[in-house]
């Protein structure tokens, strides 16, 4: 029960942390007035993905240091993390307003979020995910990212002189990684205690109590947005979350210590999560985008993955 309860504490701090750092973000993203679309893609996507990212680096260290393989908690948390966020996340926000994506973004950030789960399957064909695997899935998502701050022209909107109330936000993105540094130490020993103990596979532990945990930034982001009838903000988010949950937390984790790859990951929880992925991109493609019937099929779709999981799958 300690276990469980530092768990919590640790997941806690973590959506803590995280609201600080989306509060500095997003004030100094409407500051520059930049678009909600990529404030969502490449700005929260990172705010709201601290958690997996922090994970994903304590411990691949603990593999490297402590020689205790922890790949199942770092390739189950970006599974797990991934599939609530464009299931249960975007379905919850789906039953609350109407969502759409502009074209544009369907196609080419469409493409990028299908292309970086199949990159993770490609490379962990071999059952395993090398040091250079890591650094390619990372070196794709930089890529990825600088064409973002292309398109949105950055350089010509990133004039205005720093005021005090942007110095107060800089703070809040300082104070919320140092919290979130802190809590993920509590949620990575802890997992691992509870994997041993009850002789639990990582990877579930990962999937559903840490992917569904280290989500809920997510999920406070998406109703928030929606309420204050920012769609565009929610949306961009969660898709970008998604990408970045592929290739960084797991590139970067594969970076530090090589990540094996259980052979049910890369036989039913990748490639279901590549359908859904197609499933929600699909809902978006229709002229009325994604309504209350999609989203009740994709908290669905949740609900579905979560039992066959708990059920042995």
């Amino acid at each position: 029960m300690q276990d469980i309860f530092l768990i919590l504490i640790g997941l806690t701090g973590l959506w803590l942390g995280t609201e600080l750092v989306i509060k500095g973000a997003v004030n100094i993203a409407e500051y520059y007035n930049l678009s909600q679309v990529f404030v969502g893609l490449a700005i929260l996507s990172i705010g709201t993905d601290l958690p997996e990212i922090v994970i994903a680096i304590n411990a691949s260290l603990h593999s490297a240091i402590g020689n205790t393989d922890t790949s199942g908690i770092i390739i189950g948390n970006a599974i797990g993390s991934s599939f609530s966020q464009i299931s249960l996340v975007l379905g919850s926000a789906g039953s609350l307003g109407y969502l759409t994506l502009k074209r544009r973004h369907l196609f080419e950030d469409g493409i990028m979020l299908l292309g970086s789960v199949i990159l993770v399957i490609l490379l962990s064909y071999d059952g395993k995910i090398t040091r250079i695997d890591g650094i390619v899935l990372v070196v794709v998502y930089l890529i990825y990212y600088f064409r973002l701050f292309h398109q949105e022209r950055i350089s010509k909107k990133i004039k205005k002189k720093f005021t005090k109330n942007i110095r107060k936000d800089i703070m809040y993105l300082i104070l919320g990684i140092i919290i979130v540094i802190f809590t993920s130490e509590l949620v990575v020993d802890n997992s691992i205690n509870i994997a041993e103990k009850f002789h639990i596979r990582q990877s579930f532990v990962g999937i559903i109590i840490l992917g569904l945990g280290t989500s809920l930034p997510e999920l406070a982001l998406a109703l928030n947005a929606i309420r204050k009838k920012a769609g565009g903000l929610s949306v961009g988010n969660l898709i970008g979350s998604n990408i970045f949950d592929m290739l960084i937390p797991i590139g970067m984790g594969a970076s530090i210590s090589e990540l094996k790859i259980e052979k049910d990951l890369l036989l039913f929880d990748l490639p279901f999560l590549l359908v859904l992925s197609f499933i929600v991109l699909f809902f978006f493609h229709k002229k009325k985008g994604l309504q209350k019937t999609e989203a009740v099929i994709l908290i669905s779709i949740f609900v579905l993955y979560a039992a066959l999981k708990i059920s042995g799958v």
